[in-house]
């Protein structure tokens, strides 16, 4: 496994602005997640409230939000239960879609799955996140994805071993463009900003010590299937959903040595 190449598409990413969408996931692949999400949704569901799993089976995952009320939201989704499972990120490895980001960025393998300070090695960590319309708690604030690298594992470089790169997924899975999404701060990873660790539960967060509302931030119109893909400098953070259905997007951190 080589260093990120340099192509037009990594440049984007790597230098001006910070990010790209240049790389779609094509309708096989869109419901080939889709369908991996929904059974993963559906089977905790099941697990926790199995008389009501029927009604949210019917309505469907991006519908989500309607029977929401009759759940404890925060109990169903801690992130455990939003890794999808190995055998199918097994299946997600053998996509297109792998071949054409190994083509724009050069080799790589998916960062392992960590949660509550602690890395699991060997487990591939390709997750989900469902965001319910105006539901600000369902997002949290702008931050740089290094920020928890650095912080995470015991070694002497956090997560990663030195010189190790690290470029950001995020795919819209269901998602209305223009009303909910991914916030991304232009240019943000050209420098340094303010920020502390703060406890929450059993891990420690970097929360940013910035008046985000002054940053620039911007909604990045994404249609589902689309890759948002950016650098681990760059600052981003979930907008509140103004959309009418369950946001529903996926993560993948692509790691290079």
């Amino acid at each position: 496994m080589g260093r990120i190449a340099k192509t037009e598409i990594s440049e984007r990413v790597l230098k001006d602005p910070g990010y790209c969408t240049d790389i779609r996931l094509t309708p096989h692949e869109l419901e080939f997640f889709r369908e991996a999400i929904q059974r993963q949704w559906l089977e905790r569901i099941a697990e926790l409230y199995p008389d009501l799993a029927p009604r949210f089976a019917e309505g469907g995952l991006a519908n989500y939000h309607k029977l929401a009320h009759l759940v404890d939201h925060q109990k169903l989704w801690p992130k455990p239960y939003r890794v999808l499972p190995a055998s199918v990120a097994a299946q997600a490895k053998q996509l297109p879609v792998m071949d054409r980001l190994r083509s724009a960025f050069g080799d790589f393998v998916i960062s392992d799955y960590a949660y509550e300070n602690e890395i699991e090695d060997g487990r591939e960590e390709l997750y989900w996140r469902i965001v319910r319309p105006n539901v600000r708690t369902d997002v949290g604030q702008l931050h740089a994805d290094k920020w928890f690298h650095e912080r995470l594992g015991s070694g002497d470089y956090g997560m990663f071993e030195a010189g190790t790169e690290t470029i950001k997924i995020w795919t819209a899975i269901y998602c209305e463009p223009g009303r909910n999404g991914l916030i991304i701060v232009p240019h943000s990873h050209e420098r340094d900003w303010r920020y502390q660790h703060v406890k929450a539960g059993n891990s420690t967060r970097p929360q940013i010590l910035e008046d985000e509302e002054t940053l620039g931030g911007v909604l990045v119109g994404t249609e589902p299937g689309t890759l948002l893909i950016f650098n681990d400098g760059t600052l981003h953070g979930g907008a509140v959903n103004q959309g009418d259905f369950t946001r529903v997007s996926m993560e993948i951190t692509m790691v290079f040595h």
